[in-house]
């Protein structure tokens, strides 16, 4: 019998929020994203269970920017 076990990173929740930011890396000033990706692990390619989470906030246009941490990501929710 064979399995088929891998993970895959999904995009589980994804705002763009209403303060413009200026980002320093490509010198525009735009209303920034708000994104929480999970890894899942899959087996045969269907999804089961988160096994990471992130929380990230990034510029739209040069998708530079930094990872929050939980708390931080509910806070700016």
């Amino acid at each position: 019998m064979i399995f088929i076990f891998g993970a895959n990173d999904k995009v589980v929740e994804k705002q763009r929020q209403y303060a413009q930011e200026h980002c320093y890396n490509c010198n525009n000033t735009s209303n920034w994203i708000l994104e929480k990706n999970a890894t899942y692990a899959s087996l045969f390619f269907i999804s089961v269970f988160p096994i990471k989470t992130r929380y990230i906030y990034y510029c739209p246009i040069c998708r530079n920017g930094r990872q929050l941490e939980k708390e931080e990501y509910e806070r700016m929710k």
